[in-house]
């Protein structure tokens, strides 16, 4: 008999990700479900839907994600649509007995200043970066309601910490993206339209650590074959870059000959973001994809996939 698991948020990016990888196993039965077939923000219908599908294994990876400028613009809807898709996913869960949950988290969780690579204990040790505070507020309230689930009814619930990721799938909308998406986006609409400069929003002096969304389908799949001692953990590259090298990198990829300015009015955030990956690295889990090798991959995908069906008029 197979194992019946639900991936919330399976057209997203890491959803579709982990989709990918799991269909091949034969362990496992996903159950398909698309945003047209269930609104996670409804309890009711969220729990209709569990009672229906008993799912064993639930992968969380439903919400409402952006970049910086669209979280600071939209702290109140990152906050409560985050806030309640975590917590009805979870609540159903636990009301229907799922054997396992891996809920996702996102390293903005932890506090603005503090040591880096960051650990697990950092948790809510200081105040977080004011940008993303309604997104990470989110996520640190779905973590806790894992956790004390888990150590209240003795539940195989855990959440895990990703540095930022990119990878297929990802949203290359300069209005709501990520910085990676947004910089190859840019660098790669100058070179097709001759421009000859890029703007690069803030300093380009912070650090940020990039892990492949496939490294994390990958973890997951590892975790899955795991009994988790810990109620939360990270996981990262490994590897951290300024924003300015990463954007000469990526210009480097894709041969654009322009010039690079930076527009120190756009917010930065946090100085540097690297996750401590110890703990995973201890179970036996290590990241496969370089950088480099995964920006090049990745350049590819936006400029012969994304771009042709994209409407740039």
């Amino acid at each position: 008999m197979k194992c019946r698991v639900l991936i919330a948020g399976q057209e997203g990016m890491v959803g579709s990700s982990v989709y990918n990888i799991l269909k091949t196993n034969e362990k496992y039965k996903i159950l398909e479900c698309k945003r047209k077939d269930l609104d996670f923000t409804s309890q009711n219908s969220v729990d209709k839907w569990f009672k229906k599908k008993k799912p064993e294994i639930v992968i969380n990876a439903a919400g409402r994600v952006g970049g910086i400028l669209d979280n600071k613009n939209n702290q109140s809807e990152y906050l409560y649509i985050n806030t309640i898709i975590g917590l009805n996913i979870i609540n159903s869960s636990h009301k229907f007995n799922v054997k396992k949950l891996i809920n996702l988290g996102s390293a903005c969780i932890y506090p603005k200043k503090v040591k880096q690579p960051i650990s697990e204990n950092s948790l809510l040790t200081s105040a977080l970066e004011k940008t993303n505070e309604g997104y990470a507020l989110a996520k640190i309230t779905s973590l806790k309601y894992c956790q004390y689930l888990r150590r209240k009814y003795k539940k195989d619930f855990i959440s895990i910490q990703p540095a930022n990721l990119y990878g297929e799938g990802d949203n290359f909308d300069l209005k709501s993206s990520h910085v990676l998406p947004a910089l190859v986006k840019k660098f790669v609409l100058a070179k097709k339209n001759k421009k000859k400069i890029v703007e690069i929003w803030g300093s380009g002096k912070v650090r940020r650590e990039f892990l492949n969304v496939e490294d994390l389908a990958d973890a997951i799949n590892f975790l899955l074959k795991k009994k988790i001692k810990n109620d939360y953990i990270n996981i990262g590259s490994g590897e951290d870059i300024s924003i300015k090298a990463l954007a000469y990198l990526i210009k480097k990829i894709i041969n654009y000959n322009g010039k690079i300015i930076f527009n120190k009015k756009y917010p930065d955030g946090v100085k540097v973001r690297k996750v401590n990956s110890s703990i995973i690295n201890g179970l036996g889990w290590k990241p496969k994809i370089k950088l480099k090798k995964g920006l090049i991959k990745y350049c590819d995908y936006y400029a012969n996939i994304i771009m042709p069906n994209e409407n740039l008029s």
